[in-house]
């Protein structure tokens, strides 16, 4: 289930018996929400997570005309490239308004700290592929955020996730 807060007022004080501000969606989502990201035309963009591990499957919560996503519409976007189906990734909004996927822990239900990523285009609807940064192997369930001037930078959570060797960390900026 997912549940809405509505921000139109400064947030008020709650003491304890209160009811609750949070209100549960009218369409609930026809799957299983995961990571969201709330997009430069204020839609959510939300990845389907089931407990089986990572799809390639996104979608989007449209607010309705009056701003409210208590009474938004689910729509599905078009899979991810090919292959790239991840769980526990880093991800964010780009100033340009495309969404950015890098990594991942998983691959379907599959313990893979891959090193794939794509971008979401919402103007054309696709999606692209990104190459990761020159060798980094592994990319897995790294960190990333965009700053201020609206460089994306990305951590790199291990060299070689899948071996004994030390661990080493480094960091990029796209």
């Amino acid at each position: 289930e997912i549940y809405t807060l509505s921000l139109h007022d400064a947030l008020p004080i709650f003491t304890p018996g209160q009811a609750s501000p949070w209100e549960q969606l009218k369409n609930a989502p026809p799957f299983d929400p995961g990571t969201m990201l709330l997009d430069s035309e204020g839609d959510v963009l939300v990845h389907a997570e089931p407990p089986a591990g990572g799809t390639s499957f996104w979608w989007k919560l449209t607010p309705d005309s009056t701003g409210s996503y208590v009474n938004g519409t689910w729509s599905k976007l078009p899979p991810m490239p090919g292959g790239y189906n991840p769980l526990y990734f880093a991800s964010a909004i780009l100033p340009n308004g495309k969404m950015i996927v890098e990594g991942g822990e998983y691959l379907g239900g599959t313990p893979t700290w891959t090193n794939k990523g794509a971008i979401y285009n919402p103007v054309t609807n696709t999606w692209q592929r990104v190459a990761p940064p020159t060798g980094w192997t592994n990319i897995g369930d790294a960190q990333s955020d965009v700053l201020a001037n609206g460089t994306y930078i990305l951590s790199q959570a291990c060299q070689d996730c899948l071996s004994s060797s030390p661990i080493s960390t480094s960091d990029f900026a796209l």
